[in-house]
């Protein structure tokens, strides 16, 4: 089948872009596929070599020369997906979604454009004003096609205040689904979300595909001591994109708590820091600065060896878009004990592969893990092996790959969605 599949792309910052490297591997033996993304560079040689590769601009005109049997468009609620919504508008395909929240980066499309910017910068210019009202009425208009009950209130509320949690409430997933031939989502709660809310929506659940990567315990110990980890560490570790939400201030106050009882605990912090400098003020105002190890974005093959170098993991997540973390998965693929939130669309997920946080009580929480789980290794093995067993049940490239191919073969057979009172800027 022909296939143009549309996604963010390594090294593009999003695990998503990872995500659409490890999905081309299996579907390009199976498929001719053109892919099309929005950046100005693109790590080639983790992709395949049989994909082309085309900017996003130009798939509108390679669509009307040779129609495509289908497009398959990844989104996620990031700026590297913006480029995705006037194409999915008008090319209806398979939508993976990765994240039910949509509305932050959809809201930032509108509200933080070039003209909202002018705007800001002079007030008091009738033009910049006139100019600035476009993108707000077609915020206005998109909110209020998918909650005309609560749309003029959470307008008003979303421009008068800096809150980002509003969005959360209201996640804007709507016109995506509605223009999509097929949605594809990773948890079973994504997918009764979507159906619940968009009437006739077609939902289908996707695996991930990890698998554990071997990694020699020479490399895990020269690793460590690359970092000056020293032998008998307990290491605790967070890994991905390093944001507030990942709840970084929560498990540095757990593991100073911690290390009262346990001197050589030791925090290892692996991915991309969005501020670096506030990350650091807030180690040192914990007290753990000295015993933290901050990597920065940490290449893609030495990943795993991080992810065993830590013997405890701490994911949380809060707030969350229910997303189904690609990180998390690996973590539990590698067989690292780790810690998770307790959040509805993490139920997937069986009890005995993970440690669940009480998100009333998440410091106490990642406390006790650490302290109980640096006394118990035989606990550690057991949380470890029933997490390598989940991901190789549940999440194998195999099962990724069988359920992407009923995917496509059920939305190249669909039709393209019926149009709707759809806003006027959806499709202009």
């Amino acid at each position: 089948m022909r296939l143009a599949f549309l996604g963010p792309l390594p090294p593009a910052p999003t695990g998503i872009a990872d995500y659409d490297a490890d999905v081309l591997r299996l579907l390009a033996g199976r498929h001719e596929i053109d892919v099309f993304h929005d950046q100005d560079s693109v790590e080639r040689a983790r992709l395949p070599a049989a994909c082309r590769l085309s900017r996003a601009d130009t798939f509108l005109v390679r669509q009307r020369e040779h129609p495509y049997d289908l497009a398959l468009y990844q989104m996620g609620n990031g700026p590297a997906h913006a480029v995705l919504y006037p194409l999915l508008a008008r090319v209806p395909g398979l939508l993976v979604l990765h994240d039910l929240v949509l509305h932050h980066s959809r809201a930032r499309m509108f509200l933080d454009t070039p003209e909202a910017r002018a705007y800001a910068a002079d007030p008091a210019s009738a033009e910049r004003r006139a100019a600035a009202l476009a993108p707000l009425g077609a915020y206005r208009a998109e909110a209020a096609y998918s909650y005309p009950g609560a749309a003029s209130r959470l307008v008003e509320t979303q421009l008068a205040t800096v809150g980002d949690l509003l969005p959360y409430a209201y996640p804007l997933f709507r016109l995506p689904v509605e223009a999509s031939r097929l949605t594809a989502v990773h948890n079973t709660f994504m997918a009764e979300a979507i159906t619940a809310e968009v009437e006739g929506a077609r939902v289908l659940r996707i695996p991930m595909a990890v698998e554990r990567v071997p990694v020699p315990a020479a490399d895990v110990a020269a690793l460590r001591a690359r970092y000056g980890i020293e032998a008998g560490a307990f290491v605790v570790g967070c890994f991905g994109l390093l944001t507030r939400e990942k709840r970084i201030e929560t498990v540095a106050r757990a593991v100073a708590r911690a290390a009262a009882a346990l001197p050589a605990l030791r925090l290892l912090l692996a991915g991309p820091v969005p501020d670096r400098a506030a990350l650091d003020r807030l180690l040192d105002r914990l007290g753990v600065r000295t015993r933290s190890v901050v990597t920065g974005r940490v290449p893609f093959a030495e990943l795993p060896a991080h992810m065993e170098a830590a013997d405890l993991a701490v994911h949380l997540r809060y707030p969350t878009a229910r997303e189904t973390s690609a990180a998390l998965l690996r973590l539990l693929a590698q067989g690292r004990p780790t810690v998770i939130s307790d959040l509805e669309h993490l139920a997937d997920i069986p009890e005995d592969a993970v440690v669940r946080a009480d998100v009333t009580d998440e410091e106490g929480c990642v406390l006790r893990a650490i302290l109980r789980l640096a006394a118990e290794p035989a606990r550690r093995e057991r949380l470890s092996v029933a997490a390598r067993e989940f991901t190789a049940r549940e999440h194998s490239p195999g099962s990724c790959l069988e359920a992407y191919e009923a995917a496509i073969a059920e939305a190249a057979r669909r039709p393209d969605p019926p149009r709707r009172a759809w806003p006027a800027h959806w499709t202009s």
